[in-house]
């Protein structure tokens, strides 16, 4: 079997220490891309003065 590779990079293996990426650097290169909004969950957009109606939230999470 092949050693993983960073899932950063993908070309270092990774490292324990900071699985899944090969280091620190690959690591915190990651998240910034999540901060800055590279990386996006699929969904409908809602405007950030807008809060989710009842009828947004799936079946039966608000049933006491």
């Amino acid at each position: 079997m092949s050693a993983l590779t960073c899932v950063y990079c993908r070309q270092q293996p990774i490292d324990s220490q900071w699985h899944p990426f090969c280091s620190e650097r690959c690591r915190m290169a990651d998240l910034g891309r999540w901060l800055q909004g590279d990386y996006r969950v699929p969904g409908p957009s809602v405007a950030p003065d807008q809060e989710p109606s009842d009828e947004d939230a799936p079946p039966g999470s608000f049933d006491s």
